[in-house]
């Protein structure tokens, strides 16, 4: 797949002496969020959907593969935490949401999965990873998304 151009911003001026700003739509990754470069044709499909671009993108690319592989991914946020928490119980796993401090509150910051050792917390933003062979493991956020 070809790279993507990333236009910059060009500000020229009218002809009435105004300062104008030309700009490039930017295509984000549909899994974290970061900007991958200009869009162009590929971003939609012959249906008019937006594609999946996770693959083009350096920290969402691990997941695409581990999908390839027969891993469930999910990204745990405030929205999806109960609907994961569910689809772990039902693989007979325990999970429950993980508590910190924020602002003087206990608050949940995200999900914990197993019991002892074998046990992994994905805060929101972070993926969890559900492998063939009944393990878990988390892939982190970005650092600009969990900060």
């Amino acid at each position: 797949m070809q790279p993507r151009t990333n236009t910059p911003d060009r500000a020229t001026t009218n002809s009435e002496g105004r300062q104008v700003t030309t700009i490039k739509l930017k295509r984000a990754c549909n899994g974290c969020g970061q900007l991958l470069g200009d869009v162009d044709n590929r971003d939609v499909d012959e249906h008019g959907n937006l594609t999946d671009v996770r693959g083009e993108c350096d920290h969402c690319r691990p997941l695409v593969e581990l999908e390839a592989a027969g891993c469930k991914t999910w990204e745990i946020t405030p929205r999806t935490i109960s609907r994961v928490d569910h689809e772990v119980d039902q693989r007979g796993v325990y999970a429950k949401g993980y508590w910190q401090e924020v602002d003087g509150k206990l608050t949940v910051v995200g999900l914990r999965v197993g019991t002892g050792e074998g046990r992994v917390v994905a805060c929101y933003g972070d993926w969890l990873i559900a492998h063939p062979d009944g393990t878990f493991t988390v892939h982190k956020a970005p650092a600009e998304v969990s900060a």
